[in-house]
């Protein structure tokens, strides 16, 4: 579990907070035009009002006169809930009737046009006939108690704002921390040495389980390249011990036995022959270990794989004729892949001596090229004894041989450079009953760029 600490120095809980104080400050700015907007709305009404009133109160002179007016005023003076002030100023200045306070703010030209701001009220001023007028101002008490209501809706909008943005922000950054402590303690794991520990996914697709999906394949890869590593070591252990004693055995025996120079030059010859064998293996193992790097992707062209099939099938027609064996070739032509020529051809090769070795007097080999679809598909075809079908995927193992091979001559690394040159490809070796015989099926993609599994 996290502690307190690590959620608050956690990044997502600082991206939560950066995004609740941008959110905070665009609700403070809206609701600040808002209230200037519905202030100023709210006082331009009031100001109508005021203006609205003031005319009201020059048609009731105009009426009815002095008497009228006076009339008009006093029942407006009765209704208690009204925050309209009332004044009539002679025209030397005394206020005869209403609030006396207004002289001093009418006598400002700007209340006179009723343009004050602020707390000041707004005011109208109208000349009567007699020489007098006539004023009306609205304090704004209304104007002001809707402002602090709004005000303050917007405070709590604010607080409340800021409450769920920090609740939001530590149950995103919550999860998010749950989500990356699954990738920690899979990699913990697999940094210990268990390397069968995979990340767990929730199956929603979004984000973290793409990643997930993404690093389990690499921690498969990883697992398959150790277990690999381990069985080349201990098949290199094996297969080598062979040669090499052969190599110390014939050496010993020629310290003991050897008495001319033709004996010590024929246990060289053979030390030699045996020493050649294994640098073959060294070689090979080499060759694998360096297509496995993806180091020779760099040299991909476009190329004819019809050519290539055509040329294997030419160049090992005759040799296996020799050997009372027939090479029947069905090759679609101008089939392009994006490859690497050379290894290609040593693909075919293998599997075309792997085919005329493991096979009788007699048997047929075919070599098969056809478009499919996105793929390019190639097979090899015998009607010799095969492979059993619990060992197709074994003999696809560096050194790896059937019992049966044992007696003919080989490493067990043929097969495994196939599927080391096709996997490099993109490809995918599949072996399969022939009826009778093995069959030997290779796909490679034909897009433009070569693919990666």
């Amino acid at each position: 579990m996290w502690t307190p600490r690590e959620l608050l120095r956690s990044a997502g809980l600082r991206f939560a907070l950066l995004y609740t104080v941008a959110f905070m400050i665009s609700v403070g700015v809206i609701g600040w035009m808002t209230v200037l907007t519905v202030a100023g709305a709210l006082e331009r009404q009031a100001q109508r009002g005021v203006e609205n009133e003031a005319s009201a109160l020059v048609d009731e002179f105009n009426a009815g006169g002095r008497q009228d007016l006076e009339a008009a005023l006093a029942g407006r003076f009765a209704n208690p809930s009204t925050h309209t002030r009332y004044a009539v100023v002679e025209a030397d200045g005394r206020v005869v009737l209403g609030d006396r306070t207004l002289l001093q703010s009418g006598q400002d030209p700007g209340a006179a046009h009723g343009t004050l701001r602020g707390n000041m009220p707004r005011i109208a001023s109208r000349e009567l006939g007699d020489g007098s007028r006539v004023m009306v101002a609205d304090d704004l008490a209304e104007v002001r108690e809707i402002e602090a209501v709004v005000t303050r809706a917007f405070q709590v909008a604010l607080a409340v704002a800021g409450i769920l943005g920090l609740g939001t922000g530590l149950l995103i950054s919550g999860a998010l921390l749950r989500r990356l402590d699954t990738v920690t303690r899979t990699a913990e794991a697999v940094v210990g040495g268990d390397l069968t520990q995979r990340i767990a996914r929730t199956g929603s697709e979004d984000e973290f389980d793409r990643l997930a999906a993404t690093l389990n394949r690499m921690l498969d890869r990883i697992d398959g390249l150790m277990a690999n590593l381990r069985q080349v070591s201990t098949d290199i252990a094996h297969d080598l011990r062979t040669p090499l004693s052969r190599l110390r055995q014939s050496l010993e025996a020629t310290r003991r036995r050897a008495t001319t120079i033709e004996d010590y030059q024929d246990a060289v010859d053979r030390a030699v022959e045996e020493t050649d064998r294994i640098l073959e293996i060294f070689s090979a193992l080499l060759r694998i270990a360096q297509i496995e790097a993806a180091s020779l992707r760099s040299g991909f062209r476009r190329v004819n794989l019809s050519e290539i099939l055509q040329t294997v099938a030419e160049a090992y027609a005759a040799p296996a004729a020799d050997g009372g064996r027939s090479l029947t070739a069905h090759i679609l032509e101008d089939v392009w892949i994006d490859a690497d020529r050379d290894l290609l051809a040593q693909l075919f090769v293998n599997l075309v001596e792997n085919a005329l070795q493991h096979t009788p007097q007699g048997s047929t080999i075919s070599l098969e090229l056809k478009d499919s679809g996105d793929r390019a598909v190639a097979v090899i075809r015998d009607d010799g004894p095969g492979i059993p079908p619990e060992e197709r995927e074994n003999v696809l193992r560096r050194f790896y041989r059937l019992e049966r091979s044992r007696t003919t001559p080989g490493n067990g690394l043929g097969l495994s450079l196939v599927a080391a040159i096709a996997d490099l490809h993109g490809g995918r070796v599949t072996l399969s009953n022939g009826q009778p015989g093995l069959q030997v099926r290779v796909a490679f993609p034909q897009g433009h760029e070569p693919a990666r599994r």
